[in-house]
């Protein structure tokens, strides 16, 4: 699977293009905002993705040490513990994205959710100890990917957002553009 594509045509794809960031002191300070916001948009839904994706694995490992500890094979969760446990995840002081990145189109989402669909937490009771492992592994490998791209996002936010600060410490914007912006 792969989330980004070379000269695709989606919102992730255009964003890791290296002429998204190319030239930034040439293009007009409004669309260096809107790539700016893209690239944010972007960002915020790979967040969104990893804690899906860290969910489902911390439920599947709880149920892998619960049979490696002599607990039931294929039994129930101890749902105090994975509520503690994703609480204190998902708790105060994280942030979940708003309902247009979690309803956007685009950037390798389909692919991502039928793996999450595919996780299967459904029936993970009824998976061998071997199905369970590699649901688990493959899940870990498509948060690494997903942690690699949005890294590489986090390189073109921090490029677009040093263009923005150079121009207002130049003096080639000021803050009432951006609210000009706004209206």
């Amino acid at each position: 699977m792969s989330l980004a594509k070379p000269q695709g045509k989606r919102a992730l794809d255009r964003i890791l293009d290296e002429r998204y960031v190319a030239d930034l002191t040439e293009i007009p300070l409004s669309d260096l905002r809107e790539r700016r916001v893209r690239a944010d948009h972007e960002e915020a839904w790979l967040s969104y993705i990893r804690r899906m994706l860290h969910g489902r694995m911390d439920i599947l490992e709880a149920n892998r040490a619960m049979r490696r500890e002599g607990g039931e094979s294929g039994g129930g969760l101890d749902i105090d513990a994975l509520v503690a446990s994703l609480t204190t995840k998902m708790g105060p002081g994280t942030q979940a994205p708003g309902p247009d990145v979690v309803d956007s189109p685009g950037g390798g989402r389909r692919a991502v959710e039928r793996l999450i669909a595919r996780a299967g937490l459904e029936e993970y009771t009824t998976m061998s100890d071997e199905e369970l492992d590699a649901r688990i592994e493959e899940l870990q490998e498509t948060e690494r990917e997903v942690s690699a791209v949005r890294q590489r996002v986090h390189e073109v936010q921090g490029m677009l957002t040093a263009e923005l600060a150079r121009r207002y410490r130049e003096g080639e914007a000021t803050a009432e553009d951006a609210l000009k912006g706004t209206r």
